[in-house]
């Protein structure tokens, strides 16, 4: 029964970019219509956008390209990776809390909320802050290195999921979590 309980009971935190939203095809796909150079996921091999991946001199010069595409930033039309709605959905269903923790720069927000309703994201909360590891949750899935590191300093009791992407390297202290599809045999693996 106790087991049965704390399953229900079970506060997912989840990233946005690079977890849910797949932001790098949402940037390298507008990259190669606007300066006609295509860019692979698989030579992302470091966290950061300026050079020498794009011709962008500093992170602040992409940001400020990224801010506005026809009214919209480059967060408000990207795809979702394969299977992530539909298990947050049963994840959701099972009982479980899905708490969307994202950084994101503030000029963002308006669009990424309208993404998180169209796109039917199962949370009620959600918070847009540096430090997720803050946010109280019994899980975090995550593909940023830094906030791996921070989840690991900070909550280290807590299972923490590397999203395996080009640009992360394994982290002590992490478990790997390749596709969505991984994600119930993980949790049910954490509560035993």
């Amino acid at each position: 029964m106790h087991h049965t309980i704390r399953l229900s009971q079970m506060r997912i935190g989840v990233d946005l970019d690079g977890v849910v939203a797949d932001f790098t095809e949402g940037w390298t796909s507008q990259y190669k219509i606007d300066f006609n150079k295509e860019i692979k996921e698989e030579n992302i091999t470091e966290w950061g956008l300026s050079k020498p991946l794009t011709h962008f001199e500093e992170e602040i010069d992409f940001w400020n390209w990224a801010k506005d595409f026809n009214g919209s930033s480059i967060f408000r039309n990207l795809k979702t990776y394969d299977n992530a709605v539909e298990v947050l959905y049963e994840v959701s269903k099972s009982g479980h809390e899905v708490v969307i923790i994202s950084s994101k720069p503030w000029w963002s927000i308006h669009d990424t909320l309208v993404w998180l309703g169209e796109n039917k994201i199962p949370s009620k909360e959600i918070h847009f802050l540096e430090d997720k590891w803050k946010i109280d949750c019994d899980v975090y899935i995550d593909d940023a290195p830094h906030q791996l590191k921070s989840f690991v300093e900070n909550v280290p009791d807590k299972l923490i999921l590397r999203f395996v992407r080009p640009y992360n390297r394994p982290i002590a202290g992490t478990k790997d979590l390749n596709n969505w599809l991984e994600l119930n045999s993980l949790l049910e693996s954490y509560n035993l």
